[in-house]
Order: C-alpha cells, then sequence, then structure tokens
C-alpha cells in the first residue's frame, strides 16, 4: 500500500516537530483514517454483484465531513477529560491526508471533474463537484520515497551534530 506508507511518512515529517511520541501515533492514526473506511470497504465488498452500486456509498467516507464524524466517533474512545486534544489531533492528521490527496491527478482527468464517482469530493453533502491540483499520478507517489528518505538521512545526521554542539 504505497498510498499509506507516503501518507505516514508525511505525516510523520509534518507531526514529528511539534508531537510527542502517543500524540504522533495519534496523528498518524489520523493520516490512515480516510484511507482505512474507503478501501476497507472496497475490500469488504469485493466479490459484491452490486459492487458499483455500493461504491456509491463508500466513496463519501473519503471526505473532510465523514472524516470529521469518524473522528469523533474514535475520539469516544478516550477519557472525557482528553476527548478534545485527541480529537484535534486525529483530524489534524485527517488534514494532512487530505492535503496530500487534493495534490494528485486523477484518472478522471487534470483539474476539474463532475464525476459522481472517482475522485475526491471536497464538498460531498453539498456537491460532487471534484478538484485537484494535479501535480503528480497516486501511483507514483513511492518515487518521492527516493527523495524523502534521503532528505530524512540528512535531517538525522544535522539534529545529531545539532545536539553534539549544545
Amino acid at each position: 500500500m504505497p498510498d499509506g506508507l507516503t501518507h505516514i511518512i508525511c505525516g510523520y515529517f509534518c507531526g514529528e516537530r511539534w508531537l510527542k511520541r502517543g500524540r504522533l501515533a495519534l496523528f498518524l492514526l489520523g493520516c490512515l483514517i480516510p484511507d482505512i473506511f474507503l478501501r476497507g470497504g472496497r475490500l469488504f465488498f469485493t466479490g459484491s454483484p452490486n459492487r458499483d452500486f455500493i461504491e456509491l456509498f463508500l466513496t463519501p467516507l473519503h471526505t473532510p465531513i465523514t472524516g470529521l464524524f469518524i473522528c469523533l466517533a474514535i475520539t469516544q474512545f478516550f477519557h472525557a477529560r482528553i476527548q478534545k486534544g485527541v480529537f484535534l489531533i486525529i483530524y489534524s492528521g485527517c488534514l494532512c491526508h487530505f492535503i496530500l490527496d487534493l495534490m494528485q491527478r486523477i484518472i478522471n482527468g487534470y483539474g476539474f471533474s463532475v464525476e459522481p464517482i472517482d475522485g475526491y469530493h471536497w464538498f460531498f453533502p453539498l456537491s460532487w463537484f471534484d478538484f485537484q491540483i494535479g501535480i503528480f499520478w497516486p501511483e507514483n507517489a513511492p518515487y518521492g520515497l527516493f527523495i524523502l528518505i534521503p532528505a530524512a538521512l540528512w535531517l538525522l545526521r544535522y539534529r545529531k551534530k545539532a545536539n553534539e554542539k549544545i
């Protein structure tokens, strides 16, 4: 699942600076939540003869509004005292996921599409309209690892040297 790997790596670099270990895990969970529900549902209904019809119900699971409700539901498993903070961390991970998905190009084309299926419907309850920046194809995301891995190694080495000077 290279797409999930890309979301985890980018989420790690986004949240690693300002989150401690346990909170970073919640942030990374938020980075995966939209794909867990969309792709998990697709896997669950793979053999269904009504797969195209079921896709109409699964597609809205990958939108910011439903991500908000999923994060609220997950937050209910935590103690009431920390629910607000947990929600903010998990939903910010979801927003990181959606920002990365906004950069993708989808099969429907570059830019705008009004297809009811395929694409990310950012304003789902109000509109099926889809827009994307279209910088890269989702299949090309693993090639970014050729840049991210050396950058991560350089960053770790730089931080190690900075910590030694202190």
